[in-house]
């Protein structure tokens, strides 16, 4: 069995994994990061695909993690530009809520955010151009402005910069066994036996699981599920919506893919990790959300995708809709000795800020007194920052390829950012991009993938690194999955 040694285990490459090592790494800290399966293949891949401050978060009074929300979505529109765009999402006056209690959240919302790089929230008139898509017609609206994210890729990307700073990276290495061993924990990690001065366990909803292979009993944590549904294009227009659902819960509407829309989320409480499946109720929740507003609205079989996330939420009682959703710390060891540090909880998009307090602490503990500087580092593809600057690089690299499709190379862009031009070369120097798969996948960037983003099996492609599944068919999928066997790639 491979042997090798580190100063951070962390186990569990979802966001806050990857961030914390992508922070450590930063620091000259010797890192190992080791998944049970894909990276993001779990709860960091299945979520709204939103950096926001959390609007209904203000009704709980959780102000302080709004308020770090929003600092962190300033930051993270820097730092990811090439995986996040400005996403204005209408509210519409539908009475669940009166119309002054959402101008007030609103104004606290934009007070909260400080200097912002979005526009302010404002009042629509009923003749507002989005409003005319909503059957019954509703007489006014509000208007903000929040971050859509390729959640799956800003893990990946988080990671990439992690390994560019020496950080190893373990996809589908499950830890299987801890035993204290002098200064060091002795862990097997798939086929590698990793001696670690100190483990990060970001597990997420296997946290218990992973703390029971060193002999600590379970600590309560609410695993709550959120479903989410893709239909086709409901109305045209770049508009979200949030709409105030009658239990007092919110939907979220949101342009998806081009030709979709992605409609979520649920808040179910779920008894284990293996429960995690999308019911029936959940889709007749979400439809039914979709037929009040819009009148006539898609049915079952309309459902091109749909996708269940686990939130591991610190469990204060009362119902998933107000379960809190901070996160909580614990690190454990005496300098000089061993470490081992719990993670629970934590949003997307406050992964950086949490990265930065856990190894803030990590460091003091190894003795090592490097500072942060994950807020000030692009992440890799966001030299191509902005929309602008997309299409700038798009032309540029159509240019410089001209036997390739633009529109492919544009589309590639919008997914690697600055990250695109090694792909292409590489694809002209196989002689194009290879196989059409449909959905606008192609042999060569499915390739990339599997060479330098980890990805194993058909589904990290499809659903994770690209997101070209949703725009193929069944057969088109499984053609995809025959041929990524038949060539062994993964």
């Amino acid at each position: 069995m491979h042997r090798e040694s580190c100063d951070l285990l962390i186990v569990g490459a979802g966001i806050n994994g990857a961030g914390i090592a992508r922070d450590a790494a930063l620091r000259g800290l010797d890192v190992i990061v080791c998944e049970r399966g894909d990276i993001a293949g779990a709860t960091s891949s299945a979520s709204t695909k939103l950096i926001h401050g959390g609007l209904r978060y203000l009704e709980q009074g959780a102000f302080g993690l709004v308020r770090e929300s929003l600092q962190e979505r300033e930051t993270l529109a820097r730092i990811a530009a090439h995986l996040v765009r400005p996403q204005r999402f209408v509210v519409p006056h539908t009475g669940e809520r009166p119309a002054w209690m959402l101008a007030a959240g609103l104004l606290l919302y934009d007070l909260l955010a400080g200097r912002s790089t979005l526009p302010r929230s404002r009042r629509l008139r009923a003749d507002f151009p989005s409003l005319q898509h909503m059957q019954p017609p509703v007489s006014a609206a509000h208007a903000y402005y929040d971050l859509w994210v390729d959640d799956a890729r800003l893990t990946l990307c988080t990671l990439l910069d992690a390994q560019a700073h020496g950080a190893r990276v373990l996809p589908q290495s499950a830890l299987s066994t801890v035993t204290a061993e002098g200064a060091h924990w002795r862990c097997t990690v798939g086929q590698t036996t990793v001696l670690a001065r100190c483990v990060v366990n970001v597990a997420g909803p296997w946290m218990n699981a992973v703390e029971a292979l060193r002999g600590v009993a379970a600590a309560p944590v609410r695993l709550v599920q959120g479903t989410h549904i893709v239909v086709p294009r409901l109305h045209a227009g770049d508009d979200a919506w949030l709409l105030q659902q009658p239990d007092r819960r919110v939907v979220f509407v949101i342009p998806f893919a081009g030709d979709f829309h992605l409609v979520g989320t649920t808040e179910t409480d779920l008894p284990s990790p293996e429960a995690l499946s999308a019911t029936a109720a959940e889709r007749r929740y979400l439809l039914d959300a979709l037929r009040r507003a819009f009148g006539g609205a898609p049915v079952e079989n309309d459902i091109r995708w749909e996708f269940s996330g686990m939130r591991p939420l610190i469990d204060g009682g009362g119902s998933a809709r107000t379960a809190s959703r901070e996160y909580r710390m614990r690190m454990e060891g005496e300098r000089g000795g061993r470490g081992w540090m719990s993670i629970q909880g934590g949003k997307l998009t406050t992964h950086r800020s949490l990265a930065e307090r856990a190894v803030d602490r990590l460091a003091a503990f190894l003795g090592s007194n490097a500072r942060c500087v994950t807020a000030d580092r692009l992440l890799p593809g966001a030299e191509a920052a902005g929309p602008t600057q997309r299409s700038e690089l798009a032309r540029t690299l159509a240019q410089r390829h001209p036997a390739l499709s633009s529109g492919w190379i544009a589309t590639l862009v919008g997914r690697h950012g600055s990250e695109t031009s090694p792909l292409l070369e590489q694809a002209a120097r196989a002689g194009g991009p290879g196989r059409d798969f449909g959905g606008g996948l192609f042999e060569a960037e499915a390739r990339w993938c599997a060479q330098y983003e980890w990805a194993y099996n058909a589904d990290d492609v499809l659903w994770r690194r690209t997101k070209c599944g949703v725009g193929m068919s069944a057969a088109q999928r499984d053609t995809f999955a025959r041929w990524w066997v038949d060539q062994r790639i993964g």
